[in-house]
């Protein structure tokens, strides 16, 4: 393969990873604090995109003016979502809870989907925005692509300082840790919870933008993207960002090489090939191997 070729290929599948990694996020946070396996995590991704794709055919406007107008709505979604729906469950049994939380979000991937099918169309739609060229001798890259890069590791950076720093993020970090004895601290957790997933619900909105730039979106790509997701979490580690985020570009990077060596059709599965594989040797996930 022409060196060239191999950079630029390389550098779509980071780019790709690193949305892919953003999705992860918002996932990991979830799980790792309402301990909700939200199936419908993709769905919010490809309807976000479409959405934000109607509104620049309207519009014209800059995505970067489209982002909030996807990302307020999609967070009180995400509040309300868990507060009527979900909440309600942690009254039952833990197995009940869990059993009951797949079924809420599954229903509400396909409900979601049918409706955004019904409303928008199910043909495929992006964000066709001009771009300047960056050429570096054969490899020639879209601005755009690096200004979405960027954002994304800004945005990896801002979060990771965040949940650091800042009480909230403090208090979400106490809930995942001990959920009780954050509570004798004072942290209301069933409000963190329903935070943390409207927050998780936010950053797919984000992803769902900067995802629709570049790839076409349709009502129905959300579950696969959800793989991924769960694909990435498991790797890289549940609440921890910087694994996210190297899981998401090796994710990446290796849908794009066989995307070009082989076959596109293939690259989705090369998700679930990792997670199978992961899940046989290391059947309590790689943290177990770090421990070892």
């Amino acid at each position: 393969m022409p060196l060239d070729i191999f950079i630029q290929v390389l550098l779509n599948g980071v780019l790709l990873g690193g949305i892919y990694a953003l999705v992860a996020f918002g996932l990991s946070l979830v799980y790792g604090v309402a301990h909700i396996l939200n199936i419908a995590h993709g769905t919010l991704l490809a309807i976000s995109g479409v959405v934000a794709s109607l509104i620049f055919l309207k519009t014209g406007w800059n995505p970067v003016l489209i982002i909030p107008m996807i990302v307020i709505p999609v967070f009180a979604f995400g509040y309300l979502f868990h507060a009527g729906l979900l909440r309600p469950l942690a009254r039952r049994g833990k197995h009940d809870e869990t059993i009951g939380t797949v079924l809420i979000t599954t229903g509400a991937l396909i409900m979601m989907s049918d409706l955004t099918g019904f409303a928008a169309g199910t043909q495929q739609r992006n964000i066709p925005v001009r771009s300047e060229m960056l050429e570096m001798g054969d490899i020639i890259l879209p601005m755009a692509q690096i200004w979405i890069l960027a954002g994304i590791v800004a945005l990896t950076l801002a979060l990771h300082f965040y949940l650091k720093y800042a009480w909230f993020g403090k208090a979400v970090r106490a809930v995942t840790q001990d959920a009780f004895g954050a509570a004798l601290c004072g942290v209301n957790g069933p409000r963190a919870r329903a935070l943390t997933f409207a927050a998780g619900s936010g950053l797919v909105g984000v992803a769902g933008v900067l995802y629709a730039i570049i790839y076409p979106v349709d009502p129905y790509m959300g579950f696969s993207l959800t793989v991924r997701a769960f694909t990435i979490i498991v790797v890289g580690g549940i609440g921890n960002l910087a694994g996210a985020m190297i899981a998401g570009l090796m994710l990446g990077v290796a849908e794009a090489f066989t995307a070009f060596l082989w076959s596109p059709k293939w690259a989705p599965a090369i998700s679930v090939i990792l997670l199978l594989i992961i899940l046989v040797v290391f059947p309590r996930g790689l943290a177990s191997w770090r421990k070892a």
